[in-house]
């Protein structure tokens, strides 16, 4: 059966956007499997390490059963914690600049007229656009969710569409916020609403994944109460890590959602400038 090139620019109704979307993922698995294997895999695995280390760290510093050594070790607990999310903002970063520059190409020059190199090309210079552009937005809605939660997660869906934004339109970053401003804004809700359903689909994974370990963790809780002395099998830090990778690239199927989403976006707003 001859694979039909995905056409991105054209308007779609939420449907379209994540049938295409798992249609594009199903069609360019190969190929953007290796992209990731190859630039991104080493630091996901690095990331899923640092994973472990962060929950043994926490299990050996606390004792649950004494107040005490809770208020002692919370501060450097939440230090471990946010270091831990800029490292993962790094990954998702790279992870966001590969596939991102991937369907850039794949649109400008079509299906099976490109290799690989043609996308490494730019991946430099890419990566550094969306770090930048990423922690941007993780201070800007970290400081919306620290104000109420409402404006964080409004400043979020709002710019969710600006790293594609980034590399498609190659513009600057704050081209980036105030065109995904301008877009998002005349669909917000249905934005919402993809962004929803993406991280539905990656915790609903991610979760299953993980249910060993928590009911391992669990278990374990339940008869030991000190923490730190409680011994863990190997295969249950291996499935930590795993399920910290898989849960990371998952996210791949969001950031589909949303390049479809922006074609859509851009797609209706140029109707109206039409229509006028």
């Amino acid at each position: 059966m001859v694979e039909k090139e995905i056409q991105f620019r054209k308007k779609r109704e939420i449907g379209d956007i994540f049938t295409d979307s798992f249609e594009f993922l199903k069609q360019e698995f190969k190929p953007i499997s290796k992209l990731i294997g190859i630039y991104v895999l080493p630091f996901l695995l690095l990331y899923g390490l640092v994973q472990v280390y962060l929950q043994k760290n926490v299990i050996s510093r606390f004792d649950f059963s004494n107040p005490d050594t809770l208020l002692e070790n919370i501060g450097p607990l939440y230090l471990n914690i946010f270091l831990f999310s800029l490292f993962g903002l790094f990954v998702q970063s790279l992870l966001i600049a590969a596939f991102y520059s991937y369907i850039d190409v794949y649109i400008k020059k079509g299906k099976g007229n490109f290799d690989l190199s043609e996308i490494t090309a730019n991946l430099f210079s890419n990566g550094l656009l969306v770090i930048g552009g990423s922690f941007v937005l993780f201070f800007m809605v970290m400081i919306g969710v620290v104000l109420c939660i409402i404006p964080g997660i409004y400043f979020a869906n709002t710019f969710s569409i600006i790293f594609f934004i980034l590399i498609f339109e190659k513009k600057g970053l704050a081209n980036a916020f105030i065109r995904s401003s301008a877009l998002v804004k005349k669909q917000w809700w249905n934005t919402f609403l993809i962004n929803i359903v993406g991280i539905i689909i990656i915790w609903t994974v991610s979760m299953i994944i993980s249910i060993p370990t928590m009911i391992t963790g669990f278990s374990k809780s339940i008869f030991n109460h000190d923490m730190a002395s409680v011994e863990y099998p190997d295969w249950y830090w291996v499935l930590i890590a795993f399920s910290t990778i898989v849960s990371s690239v998952l996210y791949i199927i969001l950031y589909t959602f949303l390049a479809f989403q922006y074609f859509n976006l851009d797609e209706n707003t140029e109707e109206l400038k039409h229509t006028d």
